[in-house]
């Protein structure tokens, strides 16, 4: 795949014809659906040796649904520990916590915070869910129309993050702007400045937090103890920023493109509006649209040197993993560019094995409650006539500008 075998990105372990010399991100960037472009891919090796796999790092990406499975589930192979770029960036000696560290610690840490988010745990957010939709659907439910992204998708998420915290909702926008600088800046100097910036405002929130835990799960994380010992502030750090990346970014981003779906297939609406007692098939849809939109991929390191799938591995390769071009697998989702309500395959689209999405009930429910909420309020939901969506495709597929336009319901 390479343009030369001497290429110089390829190491003397890298078949050439695996080694592919090409950025995912710009690759992924080249149609107008990211998700179409990303599952070219398919096409080819079920395991490759990009050039840039990831902020211009080589590395293999893994293009199979059935190898990424495997993947998530070995971790004594393809660890979530060390060589990750956002520790390397913050220049600190402790892991996104419990994302970036491996059993048995993991399933300790990840006990501190389990009980919050239980499906029990979320059904009693659904009243504060329900709550934060409305106040944000409010300002223009009888305009005619918004920006999806602007004015409900990007807060909505951001605000139930916010409470969890005990963070100020006036801070919403910059947390955001830091957190998009931190993960898409152009510049690595943006991207450093950015996270120190929220590294500090997570060491200012912790001393707050001690003194006065400001929410249930605050108070737990910061009188948790593992091991007969308090964590310590990089243990805590870990958590919180944790928290800070996932609450702001993935729900937004497949929120968006599950209503510009929805905006652009009159059918899949209408049908969703027709079904409105039948609760499953509204459960069914969200995991559906989870799986066609899933807008993330996740770094592992190799722990060892190894032979998978007849492919030679080395101790401290890059493995990228991205679960949107899995979840386009047509071996494990037949037709997978479209709808099915009655697929079997569970989705990836919250990973698996023992790093499986610790949010994933209140994502559902996020997406479910915001879905539901735009179509009982809005008729012909659809992108006006001469306007367009944007997006950009990094690490994560995010929808800069939805324009949208409805008729109001009586």
């Amino acid at each position: 795949m390479a343009t030369s075998a001497q290429s110089s990105f390829i190491p003397a372990h890298v078949p050439a014809n695996l080694a592919w010399d090409h950025s995912l991100a710009q690759f992924n960037n080249e149609l107008d659906d990211p998700f179409m472009a990303a599952s070219r891919l398919l096409d080819g090796p079920p395991l490759i040796w990009a050039r840039d796999a990831v902020q211009g790092r080589p590395g293999w990406v893994i293009a199979r649904h059935a190898l990424l499975k495997e993947a998530f589930i070995d971790w004594e192979h393809f660890s979530s520990e060390g060589g990750m770029d956002l520790t390397m960036l913050l220049g600190v000696d402790w892991n996104l916590n419990p994302v970036n560290i491996d059993p048995p610690m993991h399933t300790k840490y990840r006990k501190v915070l389990t009980p919050f988010f239980t499906p029990k745990a979320v059904s009693h957010m659904e009243q504060g869910v329900h709550d934060t939709v409305h106040q944000l659907i409010a300002p223009f439910e009888d305009k005619g129309g918004c920006d999806f992204v602007k004015d409900f998708a990007i807060p909505f998420p951001s605000l139930i993050f916010l409470k969890l915290m005990g963070m100020p909702a006036d801070m919403m926008h910059q947390f955001f702007g830091w957190e998009q600088s931190l993960l898409h800046g152009a510049t690595m100097e943006e991207r450093i400045g950015a996270g120190r910036e929220i590294l500090e405002y997570l060491k200012y929130h912790l001393e707050q937090q001690r003194k006065q835990p400001m929410t249930p799960l605050m108070e737990s994380i910061v009188n948790a103890e593992i091991d007969g010992r308090k964590l310590n502030d990089g243990e805590i750090l870990g958590m919180f920023y944790t928290f800070y990346v996932g609450g702001l970014d993935t729900v937004y981003a497949t929120l968006s493109w599950s209503m510009r779906h929805i905006a652009t297939h009159p059918e899949f609406q209408q049908f969703l509006r027709d079904n409105p007692d039948k609760m499953d098939k509204m459960d069914k849809a969200v995991l559906e649209l989870l799986r066609m939109f899933s807008v993330v991929s996740s770094q592992r390191r190799v722990t060892q040197d190894f032979v998978w799938h007849g492919v030679q591995m080395k101790e401290n390769d890059l493995v990228v993993m991205p679960i949107f071009i899995a979840c386009r697998d047509p071996e494990a989702y037949p037709a997978p560019h479209a709808i099915n309500l009655d697929r079997s395959e569970q989705t990836l689209s919250f990973a698996s094995g023992p790093h499986l999405c610790l949010g994933m009930h209140l994502a559902r429910r996020e997406l479910k409650i915001a879905i539901q909420s735009f179509l009982d309020r809005f008729d012909d939901i659809h992108i006006p006539e001469g306007k367009h969506y944007t997006y950009h495709a990094g690490p994560t597929f995010n929808v800069d500008s939805l324009p949208l336009a409805w008729t109001r319901k009586a």
